[in-house]
């Protein structure tokens, strides 16, 4: 979905300042490290800055206007002229500019063939104007060292019309090299306050909550609060909530909703889930300070090893066991 431009200047006010002078005066460096805090729009606005650089209807802060044609296909990834590389575990079915065919991508770490395809993508020539073309390398954090040293070289000797946006959480786990060739630009972690009053608009009070205090962007939460398999999940963790001390519940969770190899048995979803339980946690008033402390510790690390290659059935059912026996300890 478009990026919500004025929750990006009332949000980021000095992220948009630098970039929109950086637009107006035609002064754009050819690379920038986006860095920041989980929930930070630094994706979304690294899309934004993809499609401001091409477009030829820009408004009049500099940015795109996020409707003209070059805007659609950088933001479905058709254009030829923009490559972006998805953060892990990224999974998508787009259209292959050059084929016409569909294909599905899952992503991974950087590595250094990445950087490879990266520069062999860009050796034809624009079809946009200027010779304007545009990357973008999410979690670049966790790039691997071979992936930085290829990259250094490119960023050494720009070509003209290249831009590129290199987008991390930590940014001291990206190369001091890698950074020192790289305009740094900083976001600011969201307030969960402001989020949740932008998402009231958008959804019920309960839900704009949730999705504020597990510290997705603005974009995000609508886009997640929109689909219909939210509405299943929220349920099964009230659910799940209710009678979790039981085998039964977890027969439920197992048979009903995270099915093997069903549309629900999915790391976004699961993570979803995991979040549904935190924050109906935090509400119970009926659960001990100890109980709530030994559970939101479970979950939170069960978020944690998500990010990491794991079988689902086996991660579930030792989140299952693990709640449960702090539940029946609590009912002693």
């Amino acid at each position: 979905m478009p990026m919500n431009k004025e929750q990006f200047k009332n949000t980021q006010p000095i992220v948009y300042r630098t970039l929109s002078n950086a637009l107006k005066k035609n002064r754009l460096a050819h690379a920038y490290l986006f860095s920041g805090p989980k929930g930070s729009p630094k994706k979304e606005v690294a899309l934004l800055l993809a499609q401001s650089i091409a477009c030829s209807h820009r408004d009049e802060d500099g940015f795109a206007c996020q409707t003209c044609d070059s805007c659609q296909r950088i933001a479905n990834e058709e254009s030829i002229d923009f490559f972006w590389k998805h953060g892990i575990h990224y999974k998508k079915v787009i259209k292959d500019p050059f084929s016409n065919q569909s294909k599905t991508i899952v992503s991974s770490r950087i590595k250094k063939s990445d950087i490879v395809e990266l520069q062999s993508f860009f050796e034809a020539t624009s079809a946009e104007k200027d010779n304007t073309r545009v990357f973008i390398l999410e979690d670049y954090d966790q790039a691997t060292p071979e992936a930085s040293n290829s990259l250094l070289k490119f960023l050494e000797e720009p070509q003209p019309g290249i831009y590129g946006i290199l987008v991390a959480d930590e940014v001291n786990n990206v190369l001091p090299t890698i950074q020192s060739r790289c305009q740094s630009i900083v976001f600011r972690p969201p307030s969960v306050h402001d989020l949740y009053v932008s998402l009231k608009d958008e959804m019920s009070d309960e839900k704009a909550n949730m999705l504020a205090h597990s510290r997705y962007t603005y974009e995000e939460a609508v886009e997640i609060a929109a689909d219909p398999q939210f509405e299943v999940i929220e349920q099964a963790a009230k659910n799940y909530r209710k009678h979790w001390q039981s085998w039964q519940s977890i027969v439920d969770m197992q048979t009903q909703i995270f099915v093997p190899k069903s549309p629900l048995c999915d790391k976004t979803w699961i993570r979803v889930w995991i979040q549904w339980l935190l924050f109906l946690i935090k509400q119970d008033t009926e659960l001990s300070l100890a109980t709530r402390v030994d559970l939101e510790l479970i979950l939170v690390e069960a978020i944690d090893t998500l990010r990491m290659p794991v079988d689902l059935g086996l991660f579930l059912d030792r989140v299952y066991a693990q709640i449960r026996k702090v539940v029946q300890n609590e009912r002693r």
